[in-house]
């Protein structure tokens, strides 16, 4: 009879650990949050963060923001310097600026875009 109790004791708490996992699970991961610029590609040429702030430094002017802020109700921003700033919608995987779409994959903490043959890869912050 202790057996049956002890054993019916421990079914219960994995019950209760498993559904909270199964829970857990169903609320889905978010990709909502800030994004600071990690590197950039161009022509087959990618640039660290430290390589473009370093680039920026040569050039006597300070290292612009570039970010991208994606917010849990589907809208954001996309900041690439002072005068190149964008409200952006976003839907897992895609994002939608000024009418196109542009698709992104994340890696643990990276997300990548990719057009043409430019590739911004983001750092979550």
């Amino acid at each position: 009879m202790k057996k049956f109790r002890l054993l019916a004791a421990v079914m219960a708490m994995v019950m209760t650990i498993a559904v909270s996992f199964v829970l857990t699970g169903c609320q889905g991961k978010s990709d909502a949050g800030r994004y600071d610029v990690y590197s950039m590609t161009a022509n087959g040429e990618t640039m660290t963060l430290d390589q473009l702030k370093e680039l920026y430094e040569g050039m006597g002017i300070d290292f612009p923001e570039m970010y991208l802020q994606l917010n849990e109700d589907g809208t954001g921003k996309l900041v690439m310097g002072d005068d190149d700033s964008n409200t952006v919608e976003w839907k897992a995987g895609v994002i939608i600026a000024d009418g196109e779409e542009i698709k992104y994959t994340i890696d643990g903490d990276k997300l990548s875009m990719e057009k043409d043959d430019q590739k911004v890869v983001f750092k979550k912050a």
